[in-house]
């Protein structure tokens, strides 16, 4: 272990919901929050939670449900607590693949969700300012109670200040060139339409004596969207956020003027592997886990359609050379899904990811499948959950034949990706 890091959090650390005590605190009631303050900072008063089919949105786009206090509804934070175990297993106890210094000061989570990530950071590096923000509020008083006290200034606030991807058409075609079920370690990345082309739609302009005419004296210069933060991190950390924004470009932009000379970014994301094939499959139409397949490409064309691609081509290093991140490292970790391995830490890990493979069907796809669909057609609800059930069937039979060494074990490809702020930029 490195000297100079603390030693790791227990990853297997036990979680239970439980009633929340307080309501997640608005930004004017944070503790230092004039060093972290964004000019697009939300409060309670601000969020309009969506319900659809049974689960809670925190707006009117993004995929994924959240917690909604009112109801006790923690389905969505237990499954991410579960991850975040998961996370923590596949780097051997550690929190960050970046070697950070006891001196680090400053820093950032980006999505914090129910924040597991950012309170184990406070309690590894107590000297720093942890700043976690969401655009949600979630049961923080559970993860603080988990994980112990800790200093964490938890900030409300959409980051997403570009908006979704609104030129789909491009997206579609593009589309039709992305193999879904090939090794997704070297994708290579959706590059989103330059900001010109957004601003400016290809329509023809109209050239009237009234259209040239310009009242200089009503021209207000219009700010560049962006977070301006009034102080820089030090570490700026971003884990499961595919699909969370569509220009991609435009944050690690913004990730990289956010940081301190010589910071870090450092990016967290999971794939399902690709699921092995029978030695003595030769038939490609008799693949395994067909429902597991079609509900994947659904997903996938889906995500495309709403204008936030899902998928993990956004920790493709060059996002981060074209920002101008230099010494950038990427990390795989394999992890099993089901119990299938030998080892006995394996198991142990396999078995929390089979969970969490179960529970992110719903929270993954009902939203997706529901108001966006895929090439073919909205689903309903009823379909979709039905089909649901038979994919969960699919992965469950597997992972028992895995465990008899009847087929070969599945895993899931985790990945990190480091990059750093140069210590003579400006």
């Amino acid at each position: 272990m490195d000297p100079g890091q603390p030693p790791p959090e227990d990853p297997v650390a036990p979680h239970t919901a439980s009633p929340p005590k307080r309501q997640r605190a608005d930004s004017g009631s944070s503790t230092s929050i004039e060093s972290s303050r964004s000019v697009r900072t939300l409060t309670s008063d601000d969020l309009e939670y969506i319900h659809e089919n049974g689960r809670t949105y925190g707006n009117e786009t993004y995929y994924l449900p959240c917690v909604y206090l009112p109801e006790n509804d923690f389905k969505e934070q237990d499954r991410l607590s579960l991850q975040h175990q998961i996370f923590v297993h596949a780097l051997q106890g550690k929190l960050t693949t970046t070697r950070l210094l006891l001196s680090t000061r400053r820093i950032l989570d980006i999505g914090t969700g129910p924040g597991h990530w950012a309170v184990a950071m406070a309690r590894q590096y107590p000297q720093a300012e942890v700043v976690g923000i969401d655009m949600t509020e979630w049961d923080l008083d559970t993860t603080e109670a988990t994980f112990g006290d800790c200093r964490v200034t938890w900030e409300l606030d959409d980051l997403d200040v570009w908006g979704r991807e609104t030129v789909v058409d491009d997206l579609a075609a593009r589309l039709a060139q992305y193999d879904f079920f090939t090794e997704t370690t070297h994708r290579n990345p959706i590059e989103s339409p330059t900001r010109s082309e957004l601003n400016h739609p290809h329509t023809h302009p109209d050239t009237s004596v009234e259209s040239l005419t310009i009242d200089l004296s009503n021209l207000e210069p219009q700010p560049e969207p962006g977070w301006h933060f009034s102080d820089e991190f030090d570490l700026i950390h971003l884990r499961n956020m595919k699909g969370s924004f569509a220009h991609w470009e435009d944050v690690y932009a913004e990730i990289y003027k956010s940081l301190s000379p010589g910071g870090w970014i450092e990016i967290a994301d999971y794939d399902l592997g690709q699921v092995p094939l029978p030695a003595d499959n030769h038939d490609p139409s008799a693949l395994p886990m067909p429902t597991l397949r079609k509900l994947y490409k659904a997903l996938m064309e889906a995500s495309f359609k709403s204008g936030r691609p899902l998928g993990t081509f956004y920790m493709h290093p060059s996002y981060l050379e074209e920002a101008g991140f230099t010494d950038i490292k990427t990390m795989h970790v394999n992890v099993p899904i089901g119990q299938w391995a030998d080892d006995e830490a394996q198991r142990t890990i396999g078995k929390l990811m089979l969970v969490v493979v179960m529970e992110t069907f719903e929270a993954s796809l009902l939203r997706l499948l529901t108001k966006w669909g895929d090439r073919e057609r909205v689903w309903t609800a009823e379909e979709l959950k039905a089909e649901i059930a038979v994919a969960q069937q699919e992965v469950g039979d597997w992972c028992v034949k895995a465990e008899r060494r009847e087929v070969e074990g599945w895993c899931a490809s985790f990945k990190w990706i480091t990059g750093r702020k140069s210590w003579h930029a400006i």
